[in-house]
């Protein structure tokens, strides 16, 4: 479940000819000719079957289309109605219901997780805000050796949060001294959001996020539910006559709240400008959570890992969920994810309430520049939908 790019574990959790999908398209395609092109040259190299695309702009759609197969077994197309797994923009989600769950006095960010989990390893030692902007100190249990044999398994609260207190290293710093990417926080701020609430997360996404905003294909995934338009997630298998093989399977209550949703591009930017226009926080709240957090001697965070992959020297900028930068003299709010079978994408541009959604149903396992290949596709849509007028 990873953040824009992935490392091979948070990739798991976190990253022939092609076929174009039938689509729907609100605007003429020429600004987005380059967009097309990559999409095409992705499905045609084989580095995923299929790929969906969507940008928003004040609100209204101005391209969605979808590319490639959906499923490889029945050549099922991929439309914009395709629902797909979106690994760890689910972060953002979740970092929304605690900030509402704060705004009703059920919680407050400087609260620590001994509050909702005192029976957990050092959970006084870092606070709920902490976990939010990865600056906890705990670890990554997506990095485990055993992770893929122990994602394939059902988990109930109690012992989800067992896996958790299991993660080694479970703590890596102290809190508040440094920043690292830690899905272990936000799966354990998946199961505040239910103590907090009194209401299963699921329940609580729905009722307070996905429906007032009309997100009607987002929710908390479940492989045993019958869902129309469910895309199929691969991994590549350079072996077969397709070049993929199905995705490891993996049991949706183990990411929990740091990479268990299903959506699609349309949605996801929905979401965003929900969000970003003030609909979903308010909006001393949401400005905290566009905030990035600084450590505590007052610096922004510089993680090497995170620099390395970026392939920028420069510190982060991370709020609640979300991270923050620049693209090409335009400022934008982001996150992606990736988690067995998918990769996905989602970045609006705040000044120009401008959001690009776009998810691919392969994770893209061994393929060392699947990375920059999945960027340079964002980038076309990104350009395309700020230069639309």
């Amino acid at each position: 479940m990873a953040q824009s790019t992935f490392t091979r574990r948070e990739t798991l959790l976190l990253t022939g000819s092609a076929l174009a999908a039938a689509a729907v398209s609100a605007a003429p395609a020429a600004p987005f000719g380059a967009l097309e092109s990559e999409c095409l040259r992705l499905i045609a190299d084989k580095y995923t079957p299929g790929i969906s695309v969507c940008a928003l702009r004040n609100g209204a759609p101005i391209y969605s289309k979808g590319f490639g197969q959906a499923n490889l077994e029945d050549s099922t197309r991929v439309t914009p109605q395709s629902i797909f797994r979106i690994g760890s923009i689910t972060k953002q989600f979740t970092a929304a219901a605690l900030v509402l769950l704060a705004q009703d006095g059920k919680l407050s960010l400087d609260d620590t997780l001994a509050r909702f989990l005192p029976l957990f390893p050092h959970a006084r030692d870092f606070t709920l805000k902490q976990m939010l902007t990865h600056t906890s100190g705990l670890g990554n249990y997506t990095n485990t050796p055993t992770f893929v044999q122990s994602a394939r398994i059902d988990y109930s609260d109690p012992q989800l949060i067992a896996a958790m207190a299991a993660t080694n290293p479970l703590t890596t710093f102290e809190p508040g001294t440094a920043w690292s990417y830690s899905n272990t926080a936000y799966v354990l701020l998946g199961v505040v959001v239910e103590i907090a609430s009194q209401q299963p997360y699921a329940t609580f996404l729905r009722e307070r996020l996905f429906e007032p905003i009309g997100l009607r294909s987002t929710a908390v995934d479940d492989a045993a539910e019958i869902v129309p338009n469910r895309v199929s997630g691969y991994t590549p298998n350079p072996k077969a006559a397709s070049g993929f093989a199905n995705a490891s399977f993996i049991s949706m209550t183990y990411p929990g709240g740091a990479g268990d949703l299903r959506s699609t591009p349309e949605d996801l930017c929905r979401w965003h400008t929900a969000l970003l226009g003030g609909r979903v926080l308010r909006a001393e709240s949401l400005r905290a959570m566009l905030t990035p957090v600084r450590l505590r001697d007052g610096s922004l965070p510089f993680n090497k890992e995170m620099a390395k992959a970026l392939g920028e020297d420069k510190p982060i900028e991370y709020g609640f969920g979300i991270g923050l930068g620049d693209f090409e003299g335009h400022h934008y709010v982001e996150h992606g994810g990736g988690i067995n079978g998918f990769v996905s994408e989602l970045r609006s541009f705040t000044t120009e309430n401008v959001s690009v959604a776009m998810i691919v149903n392969c994770d893209m396992q061994g393929k060392e520049d699947g990375s920059k290949r999945i960027s340079a596709v964002r980038d076309a849509a990104v350009r395309g939908a700020l230069a639309h007028t």
